[in-house]
C-alpha cells in the first residue's frame, strides 16, 4: 500500500500544479503590433525581426505567417 502512495502522490502533485499554472506551459501569449497609421495587429507570440529580410515575422490569430516592415511599427506590446 505504501508503494502506491509513493507513486501516486508525485503524479497528483504534478497534475495539480499544471492546472494551477497554465501559462508555465511555454506557450507564448498574444502580442499587439501598433502601426504608425493607428491600426493594431494582434499576433500569436512575439514578432521576430528577421535579420536577413529586415522584416518582423509573426503568426496571425488564425495561425498564418505574416510579415511587417519595421518602418510601419510604432510599438510591440504583450497583450493581457
Amino acid at each position: 500500500m505504501q508503494v502506491w502512495h509513493r507513486i501516486l502522490l508525485p503524479i497528483s502533485a504534478a497534475l495539480l500544479s499544471a492546472c494551477a499554472f497554465p501559462k508555465v506551459s511555454g506557450e507564448p501569449g498574444p502580442h499587439i503590433i501598433r502601426k504608425k497609421d493607428g491600426t493594431e495587429i494582434v499576433c500569436k507570440g512575439a514578432p521576430v525581426l528577421q535579420e536577413k529580410t529586415g522584416y518582423y515575422r509573426y503568426k496571425t490569430p488564425d495561425n498564418r505567417d505574416a510579415v511587417i516592415h519595421p518602418d510601419q511599427v510604432v510599438s510591440i506590446v504583450k497583450s493581457r
